[in-house]
């Protein structure tokens, strides 16, 4: 039955070459944006490497520090109408007012002295971003974007190693002038890549390095994981790892022993915050440590809300709204398609019918013939989005983010793909299984 199916589709693609030509370019195209879309999503908020461990993990980008004082408010309490004049009812009361805040990263004393130790985090990885390093070798300059990590840095975030490994505490402890590089950097600096080039040394500033690691390069840019090269926290400036104020240039990533352990995490983090106490010459009062997932975390800094349920709901729900309509659009016009097409075979379906074919035999056939043409626009498709996602990457269109082309995304591909002809071959399948014998005969 299904190879009948089959070979009759075939045939009916080739009756009508515009009607094919319409329908297989109106599906590849929609399905190799939806492809291009994922890849990008899965690029991001994906558990590709370093983020296998993304649902264990708490992060903490930044301090928020307030000073609150007490403020007379008035407030307007009654609203009445008397003799034709308005009059107001008020009173005053004592609240608490912000006057002046300030936001950033941490400092590194500031997180080792309070963070480090929370009950319900098994590591904390500490990294600083926003720095850069200039890498000098025979007579060129290169500026790279340099990290500053601890030990824990390297398994909380699981990088792909191409060749050597990371640093570890004895390299923390002894300021060990060692680098991690990812395999971009290598090549730009070395102008090669491979095993050799472990223990090979690199001038970085006025210091040189041994590469201990080369990574592959994330997928995403991230803040928690964008540098060119990764250097021992300890081989930082020393002014700013002695700093006792709050603020300064680091940042912390918390693992959890499973994905609830995270909500733990957060309530810690919020008792260190409301319970901190502020030397008495401080220009602040009240501290607010971040702490977020991932996902929040990413909606945080894409809308920059600091709520992050708030964070969540403006980014994704227009953004599920827009992809609906994406494919909506496509999809109504393609049923359309459908619908013209399929009437235009009443005559074939009342002979089909005359015959003794039952209504679930029409609709069938309809079904498969639509799942047929939509399989070979969406293998046109997945075809030409891995083109472009090639492409895409190679010529480092969109920065320091690459697209994904992972078995998850070409998984959901395939998914769309089979939603796709079911959705658009269901309702004229379904009303031409509907007609009647004599007015199909009649033309």
């Amino acid at each position: 039955m299904l190879h009948n199916y089959l070979t009759l589709a075939l045939k009916v693609l080739r009756r009508k070459p515009f009607y094919t030509f319409i329908s297989l370019f109106g599906i590849s195209f929609t399905l190799m944006i939806l492809m291009v879309l994922t890849s990008l999503f899965d690029a991001g908020l994906g558990k590709n490497q370093p983020l296998t461990k993304r649902d264990y993990l708490v992060v903490s980008p930044y301090a928020e520090r307030s000073r609150t004082e007490p403020d007379t408010m008035l407030v307007i309490d009654t609203l009445t109408l008397a003799g034709g004049e308005v009059r107001y009812d008020t009173t005053e009361e004592i609240a608490q007012n912000v006057v002046s805040n300030s936001i950033g990263p941490m400092s590194y004393r500031f997180i080792m002295d309070n963070l480090v130790d929370l009950e319900s985090a098994e590591r904390v990885a500490i990294y600083s971003d926003g720095d850069f390093t200039d890498g000098f070798i025979d007579g060129r300059k290169f500026t790279f974007s340099s990290y500053y990590t601890n030990a824990d840095y390297w398994r909380v975030l699981d990088f792909d190693f191409l060749y050597g490994a990371p640093f570890n505490e004895a390299d923390i402890e002894a300021a060990a002038q060692k680098v991690v590089l990812t395999d971009k950097a290598a090549r730009i600096y070395f102008g090669e890549l491979g095993p050799d080039l472990i223990g090979r040394e690199m001038a970085l500033g006025r210091r040189t390095f041994t590469v201990a690691g080369i990574v592959s390069r994330p997928l995403a840019d991230s803040p928690m994981f964008g540098g060119d090269i990764y250097l021992p926290v300890t081989t930082a400036d020393a002014r700013a790892l002695a700093s006792n104020e709050i603020d300064g240039g680091f940042s912390a990533i918390f693992e959890a022993t499973s994905p609830r352990g995270r909500q733990a995490i957060k309530d810690e983090i919020e008792f260190i915050s409301q319970n901190f106490q502020f030397p008495p010459e401080s220009d602040y009062n009240g501290l607010r440590v971040s702490s977020a997932t991932v996902i929040e975390g990413y909606a945080m800094a894409t809308v920059q809300e600091q709520d992050p349920q708030k964070a969540l709901r403006v980014l994704f729900i227009p953004l599920s709204i827009l992809v609906l309509l994406f494919v909506a659009l496509p999809l109504i016009n393609l049923i359309n398609l459908n619908v013209s097409r399929v009437f235009e075979r009443r005559s074939e379906i009342g002979v089909r019918k005359a015959f003794g074919a039952e209504p679930r035999d029409i609709l069938y056939q309809f079904i498969f013939e639509n799942l047929v043409i939509t399989v070979i626009g969406g293998a046109i498709g997945l075809l030409l989005a891995i083109l472009l996602i090639s492409y895409v990457n190679a010529n480092d269109l969109l920065g320091i983010t690459r697209l994904s082309l992972s078995y998850q995304v070409v998984f959901y591909y395939l998914l769309v793909i089979l939603l796709f002809g079911l959705l658009s071959g269901l309702l004229p399948a379904y009303r031409v299984s509907r007609t009647n014998v004599a007015a199909a005969l009649r033309g």
